[in-house]
């Protein structure tokens, strides 16, 4: 398997510089149309799509997931945006929410260049 960037958490900001995310079980689709915003991640989900710019193919998350690797998006995505209602979004390297993890702030978006990926998932400090 070849190395990816891993997401970071940071104080005062996120930093990305591996791509990784776990999952399993639990809610989880994927948009056969390709999205251009990111607005297009309903409430309540984290969306990552293949392409820059919030384009391409859109899967999302709603649910805690221990194996995200049945969803090929999740595997390699250049956009995210953890639209959830309440809670942050904290990923994983590998599944059953092992490895190394990073937390997405509720309302954080970012679109780059490089391909990232993650495993599993859950949520945290849901307010």
């Amino acid at each position: 398997m070849r190395m990816a960037n891993k997401l970071a958490v940071m104080a005062g900001g996120i930093a990305l510089t591996g791509g990784l995310l776990a999952g399993t079980a639990g809610p989880a689709g994927a948009a056969p149309a390709a999205p251009q915003a990111a607005s297009d991640c309903p409430s309540g989900w984290f969306c990552v799509w293949d392409g820059q710019n919030y384009t391409g193919r859109m899967q999302k998350v709603a649910g805690t997931n221990k194996d995200l690797t049945q969803y090929a998006v999740f595997q390699s995505f250049k956009s995210w945006y953890n639209h959830g209602a309440s809670c942050d979004f904290k990923w994983f390297s590998e599944k059953n929410h092992a490895g190394s993890s990073g937390i997405v702030p509720r309302g954080y978006k970012e679109t780059g260049g490089v391909s990232r990926y993650m495993k599993s998932n859950t949520w945290v400090n849901c307010r």
